[in-house]
């Protein structure tokens, strides 16, 4: 079992702590007013009295004024470099494919949202991602390098993407072959849904990295972007993932281990005569108190081992850490 737990320091701000459960914000998937004003900002105005560790926002949100610069609510706020935005991929939260038609993005308004970021805001900036742009993990890594010199004062995730158009997973072996080559960057991320596809294969390729990327030297936590599902959360986190971010806490609500139709929970615990508005403001924030248990949680695991602490979850992770290892002895 790779699951671990650690303080990682900023340069500007206070420590953070892994694992880290992180409620992300985007204006994709969710409504445009007729004049094309995103509904985005009234959700983070919702939410941000209640999101005190950690956020993510896409640097194309920022951009385009769907999100406030001064988004500033959290201890530590990950800015995404906007690919999801802009391609016409899910992730493994959404239920169906809407149409995107994303506005003019590239490597140099990345640049540009980023040079603006206020600088007394502590942030974790992800390198530029963009899905017709494919590249070998190398290249990958050398164009990801000069942000961390450029912006010496945040802290940089490395979002490891697949090398060709045709690639629907990133390439394990190349990953295990490069592993030392991580090591200036902060924090390395994955998509969960490029990861594999099957729940055994994404844990195992997160395995086999983690080990890589120990026995290489290469430090900083894994990153599984687009994974906010509190069972999903469990399994990579005994794989050796450490931070976690996704929008299904704004599609589902949590109970009892799982992210489940949100009506359906509000009919059984909220009540069947509550509007839709008030429905969606109070999930949002029990499933925020959530996230946050759920951390305590986790943590608590880490130092008893008892798979009850884990909760709901308990005794599915018991099992998947068995599966686990038997698949990795091979």
């Amino acid at each position: 079992m790779y699951a671990r737990s650690r303080k990682i320091n900023h340069p500007i701000g206070r420590p953070f702590e892994t694992p880290l459960l992180i409620p992300s914000f985007s204006s994709k998937g969710f409504g445009f007013s007729k004049n094309g004003d995103s509904e985005l900002p009234q959700i983070v105005t919702a939410a941000e009295e209640f999101i005190t560790d950690s956020l993510l926002v896409s640097a194309y949100d920022l951009h385009h004024r769907h999100v406030a610069m001064e988004t500033g609510v959290a201890e530590i706020t990950i800015v995404d470099s906007g690919g999801y935005e802009t391609s016409d991929q899910i992730d493994l939260s959404e239920t169906f494919v809407s149409e995107v038609h994303p506005k003019e993005w590239n490597r140099e308004k990345l640049t540009e949202t980023l040079d603006a970021w206020p600088a007394h805001i502590p942030a974790v900036f992800v390198s530029y991602d963009a899905h017709d742009d494919r590249m070998s993990l190398d290249e990958q890594v050398s164009a990801a390098r000069p942000m961390i010199a450029r912006y010496p004062n945040q802290l940089h995730a490395f979002l490891i993407k697949p090398e060709t158009r045709g690639q629907r997973h990133v390439q394990v072996e190349n990953i295990i072959r490069t592993a030392g080559s991580l090591s200036p960057f902060n924090v390395i991320g994955l998509t969960e849904k490029e990861l594999g596809s099957k729940m055994i294969d994404r844990m195992v390729n997160l395995w086999r990295i983690r080990r890589a990327m120990d026995e290489a030297g290469a430090t900083a936590p894994i990153h599984v972007f687009g994974c906010l599902d509190p069972a999903s959360i469990c399994l990579y986190f005994v794989a050796g993932a450490e931070m976690f971010d996704g929008l299904a806490w704004l599609r589902y609500a949590f109970h009892e281990g799982s992210a489940i139709y949100r009506n359906s929970f509000a009919a059984k615990t909220i009540g069947l005569h509550r509007t839709d508005d008030f429905v969606k403001m109070k999930t949002m924030q029990d499933n925020l108190s959530y996230l946050s248990n759920m951390q305590v949680q986790m943590r608590t695991f880490l130092h008893t081992q008892d798979y009850s602490k884990l909760e709901w979850n308990g005794e599915l992770v018991r099992r998947a850490c068995a599966e686990l290892q038997e698949r990795v002895k091979h």
